[in-house]
């Protein structure tokens, strides 16, 4: 199959999964997981830096239009979009060039690994925005705490259920 084609089913269907499945306030938790960020995780490799910010954009502020969040996801997006070669570089040093790099085909422990980098910086960095100030530190890391734990066990069921068995 195509690339792209997957990429935008996958984009929509993480996107309803996100808006309809894991949406706080209709499961009416104060916590729920951002699943929405397995789609930087997988952004092609290949693609030109200034693709990767305005996918990240994208994302971002199709995010902010389901839950009405003024902006804060799509910072992070941009974030992540902008630190991700040193993330995969972190993670994927011991791999050949980045660039030619394969996210999807690495083993499931790099994969989580850098799963679980991505969701932590941007979780702190979605809640950082929230706050707005250090005066409320302890919500902050509460709430950073409790939503990336739950998008890391999310996270990981995604990844076991669509990963291709070799």
């Amino acid at each position: 199959m195509n690339r792209l084609p997957k990429m935008i089913l996958w984009f929509l269907v993480m996107l309803f999964v996100q808006g309809f499945v894991f949406d706080p306030v209709l499961l009416g938790i104060p916590y729920a997981p951002f699943v929405y960020v397995l789609l930087l995780v997988f952004l092609p490799n290949g693609w030109e830096s200034w693709i990767v910010l305005l996918a990240g954009f994208f994302i971002g502020i199709c995010v902010d239009f389901i839950f009405f969040s003024g902006g804060v996801h799509t910072a992070a997006c941009i974030l992540i979009a902008y630190t991700r070669p040193l993330f995969i570089r972190t993670v994927f040093s011991d791999t050949m060039a980045p660039q030619d790099l394969k996210i999807e085909h690495e083993s499931f422990g790099s994969l989580f690994q850098y799963v679980i980098l991505v969701i932590l910086v941007h979780h702190f960095f979605v809640f950082l925005f929230v706050v707005g100030n250090i005066d409320r530190i302890g919500w902050l890391l509460g709430a950073w705490f409790a939503n990336s734990l739950l998008t890391i066990l999310a996270s990981a069921f995604v990844l076991i259920l669509t990963r291709n068995s070799k």
